[in-house]
């Protein structure tokens, strides 16, 4: 199948890296891929050299470059498949493939957990698509709510997931790097480091706990750049000051994992199907996440990890007290998330559904 890929943003961030993962695997399976993207530093930076990348501004309906050069790729490529992330893509690849004369099936992955209402100008764009992948059930019937005119049998469910981590540590592990000592709890936090993400109610948990030996480290870039000024001064009126370690941004960061006790993932917004809980199971080790997105559909509380409300600081600091006191626990629930990763949420599988979808 000859499939086009087309990147989402201008940044680097979880939907790129799910393209990225994703067309890796058609490859290897015999698959033939061709990458477009918005034209941006980030993207540059993470594919030049990697892959063959075509850049467009991909603006709108008047963008007729975008569109005309896109078609003629479908045409020269013998294009089967696009698979598209973003839906303000939908007309414009929808048009693209109308000119490039071919039948091209047209795949949408929806990333995020919103009702974002389709205009009414805009449906027969959408009712052209071959199917709608939704990274969660949440996400479905968020989309599917607002738009219930779009067929139910185009909209298909596929939990995201992670691939396998090949290789050893070729980066000095996190308690070599802080000097923590092996009777320490480490908790690991990665993603941005920014409000949103729960990262001062996890301090402002963590200051309760200050009884308790652990030390906390933050992997991930700050935003605001500065965030973690104001999270370093919260710590030290929580009395955690010498407790709590900024790593910043690393492509490291699953390695160091590794390394880790416990995951911490205390996001105080919805989320359509995050990472970074899969990736503390995949690691094997106890995750605690919010239950406020699709955390809930891939996590049991209490079989596979510890769920809690978000923003619930008392509720977190139960937990977070529960497996900084019990070893067996942690390593009970961190490896019967691996287990269940391993089963129901490896990448194979995931590849295999996005496959099933595009036929």
């Amino acid at each position: 199948m000859n499939i086009m890929q087309i990147f989402p943003g201008k940044v680097w961030g979880g939907a790129e890296q799910y393209v990225l993962d994703l067309s890796s695997a058609l490859e290897n399976a015999g698959h033939r891929v061709v990458y477009f993207a918005r034209d941006s530093a980030a993207v540059r930076r993470r594919m030049d050299g990697v892959r063959q990348v075509r850049y467009l501004k991909f603006s709108g309906m008047a963008d007729l470059r975008s569109i005309r050069v896109t078609a003629m790729a479908m045409a020269e490529e013998e294009i089967d498949l696009v698979h598209i992330h973003e839906t303000r893509f939908v007309p414009m690849v929808s048009e693209a493939v109308r000119r490039s004369g071919r039948r091209v099936r047209v795949v949408l992955t929806r990333h995020i957990a919103r009702g974002s209402r389709v205009s009414f100008w805009n449906r027969r764009y959408f009712l052209r698509l071959h199917r709608i992948i939704f990274v969660s059930d949440l996400a479905r019937r968020l989309w599917t709510e607002a738009n219930p005119w779009m067929s139910a049998e185009r909209c298909r469910v596929v939990h995201n997931s992670i691939p396998p981590l090949a290789g050893g540590m070729d980066c000095e592990p996190l308690r070599l790097h802080y000097g923590i000592p092996e009777n320490v709890p480490l908790l690991v936090f990665t993603g941005r480091v920014r409000r949103s993400k729960g990262c001062a109610v996890l301090v402002e948990a963590l200051g309760r706990l200050r009884h308790l030996p652990f030390h906390m480290v933050f992997i991930g870039t700050c935003k605001p750049a500065d965030y973690h000024r104001e999270l370093s001064a919260l710590a030290v009126r929580c009395g955690i000051g010498d407790r709590v370690s900024f790593y910043g941004f690393t492509d490291r960061a699953r390695q160091l994992i590794r390394g880790a006790d416990i995951g911490v993932a205390p996001s105080i917004v919805r989320e359509a199907c995050p990472l970074s809980p899969m990736e503390f199971m995949q690691a094997g080790k106890c995750v605690i996440a919010t239950d406020n997105g699709a955390q809930p559909e891939y996590i049991v509380s209490g079989k596979d990890g510890l769920l809690v409300p978000p923003g619930d600081v008392d509720a977190l600091t139960s937990a977070l007290a529960s497996v900084l006191e019990d070893k067996a626990l942690r390593l009970r629930l961190g490896r019967q998330a691996r287990e269940h990763f391993e089963a129901d949420m490896n990448y194979s599988r995931f590849v295999q559904s996005v496959l099933k979808v595009y036929r």
